[in-house]
């Protein structure tokens, strides 16, 4: 069956993320994203190079040019017109791939950085369900350890990230936190620990709508505010039926 994909035409800042990860896979699908990543460079022919040695580099290098004007084609085939005629003087895929990034992301420092904040300064919002916050950490997780293989040629362990994982479960998860914590380092996993903490939310107990609630304050104020004004503003025996629990709008 021939293999067909879908992907966006890059337009600019405001789908590049997705853009880049859709091309990312694209790219490895066709098993050429080393020539962008740099991990494949074209072969160089050593100046004492014997004649077997030559017909290797021939034959080397242009399955290496064959590559790259696949890759090209991949990334050229998915931009709009504007991209398309920013990267014209690129002359490998690599090339047309680092103008991509000098344009539509940050130095590298800055990059490093500020994954680094996301990762360690994200927080479940109130709202959110256990499984929201975990899916932008592991998202947090995957963008710095590109930037740092990239960058520093090292990754952070899973452990890192399932540690942080649990750190943001709000209080009602306490008890659960010293379970996970004496399982044993082999047997944890993110998925494992998603389930476990997905289970333990389909058992606590529903929390109150926050519209109800909200709308009851607002009620139970406006009431204490008609009670205070009328006890300003009336007569004194307007203060003594309100002392015996008549309702304020009688008195106005």
């Amino acid at each position: 069956m021939e293999f067909r994909a879908h992907v966006d035409k890059l337009v600019g800042a405001s789908n590049w993320s997705k853009w880049k990860r859709q091309v990312e896979l694209l790219l490895r699908h066709h098993d050429v994203h080393e020539l962008i990543s740099g991990d494949r460079v074209c072969p160089v022919l050593a100046e004492d190079a014997t004649p077997e040695m030559t017909v290797l580099y021939e034959k080397s290098r242009k399955s290496f040019m064959k590559d790259d004007s696949l890759a090209q084609l991949v990334l050229v085939g998915s931009m709009d017109d504007a991209n398309v005629e920013l990267t014209k003087t690129c002359d490998s895929a690599k090339s047309i791939w680092e103008k991509l990034l000098s344009v539509y992301e940050q130095s590298s420092g800055q990059r490093l950085d500020r994954l680094m904040e996301q990762f360690f300064r994200s927080e479940k919002d109130g709202d959110d369900d256990v499984v929201t916050p975990i899916a932008k950490l592991q998202k947090n997780f995957s963008e710095l350890n590109d930037e740092l293989k990239r960058v520093a040629k090292t990754t952070l362990p899973e452990l890192l990230l399932m540690s942080r994982i649990t750190s943001t479960v709000p209080s009602e998860f306490f008890e659960f936190k010293s379970v996970w914590e004496s399982i044993s380092i082999e047997e944890r996993s993110v998925n494992k620990l998603t389930e476990r903490l997905r289970l333990i939310e389909m058992r606590l107990p529903s929390k109150p709508d926050s519209t109800a609630l909200v709308a009851t304050k607002k009620k139970a104020a406006k009431k204490g505010g008609k009670k205070m004004l009328c006890v300003k503003k009336t007569r004194p025996h307007c203060k003594r039926l309100l002392e015996e629990g008549q309702e304020t709008e009688d008195f106005w």
